[in-house]
């Protein structure tokens, strides 16, 4: 698509998180006067900026576009899974441009960057936000070029949801150097009597579905519990990350920055220590959280700790 829009853009409703982190990290959060309820909700992520008569639908699934209309903004951004046709259509009448972003898409980090830099004439920013990312992220290819890959089963949340190619987050575990026991799947959900047989020498889970995600981390008793469940599966005794300990726990909101670029650190630095010496993933989400989201770090995140 094209779409023509005023430059820069100073007004913008957004929809999706991700959208809205990356807008943050090359300083156009002043820009935005809407947002969806999700990102409404996540008050300590943003430090109650955004105010409930702020809100313009509950995703980029469901919006509200009289709310939209009336907020008056030059553009709405969503992701290309929402109702991004229905919105054009909708908001054309009132001049309000819509621009797709799909800011959770990790391969897409350095194209999304550059296009939010354009929309709100922060190119420079936005270049340097990219670089910092995609210079590790050569970093580590160039470091594992050579190297055998380790074998890894990844869920995400709920047991057996794993990832697949053109899943949300294969690209986090791909770039990371692993070996995805399941990247031939034909669906995320697999039985967990699979992993026993493929017997990954790496575990890697994000959160559970009873702890919030949130910028505050799970607490020592949530990650137990993570860990517990896992160890305890019927047969999970035999697979050789379990016997090794070879598990790492992320957090929700850990694994998800810049466009689960962090996560990608994490998991490559867990299979890949002695490779990987000048790649330190705490301090990349130390950075991720004091320079790009201007919010205070705060540590416990993974488990183990880095």
């Amino acid at each position: 698509r094209k779409v023509e829009i005023p430059s820069p853009v100073t007004s913008c409703v957004v929809a999706n998180a991700y959208n809205t982190e990356i807008i943050n990290a090359i300083g156009a959060l002043n820009c935005v006067v809407g947002v969806d309820y999700n990102i409404y909700q996540d008050k300590d992520s943003w430090k109650n900026k955004f105010t409930e008569d702020m809100v313009i639908g509950k995703s980029q699934k469901d919006l509200n576009y009289e709310k939209i209309i009336a907020l008056k903004p030059q553009v709405l951004i969503l992701t290309g899974n929402g109702t991004y046709e229905e919105a054009q259509k909708q908001l054309e009448p009132f001049g309000i441009k819509v621009v797709v972003c799909d800011a959770y898409y990790t391969n897409e980090f350095a194209q999304n960057c550059a296009l939010l830099g354009q929309v709100f004439g922060k190119e420079a920013e936005a270049k340097e936000l990219s670089d910092y990312f995609t210079e590790k992220l050569d970093y580590i290819k160039e470091q594992l070029k050579d190297v055998p890959k380790k074998t890894l089963y990844f869920e995400y949340r709920t047991e057996g949801n794993t990832t697949i190619p053109g899943n949300f987050f294969y690209d986090m575990v791909e770039d990371s150097g692993a070996d995805n026991i399941f990247r031939d799947a034909k669906n995320v959900k697999i039985d967990p009597e699979a992993v026993v047989e493929k017997n990954p020498q790496y575990i890697v889970k994000v959160s559970a579905p009873d702890v919030y995600s949130s910028y505050y981390p799970p607490t020592s008793d949530d990650m137990k519990k993570i860990k517990d469940d896992i160890v305890s599966r019927p047969g999970w005794d035999e697979i050789d990350a379990v016997k090794n300990d070879n598990i790492l726990l992320l957090s929700h909101y850990v694994h998800g920055g810049a466009s689960k670029l962090v996560g990608t650190m994490y998991i490559a630095k867990f299979l890949y220590p002695d490779k990987l010496p000048d790649l330190p993933p705490e301090q990349v989400f130390k950075d991720w959280l004091v320079k790009y989201q201007k919010l205070d770090y705060i540590e416990g995140h993974t488990s183990p700790a880095y």
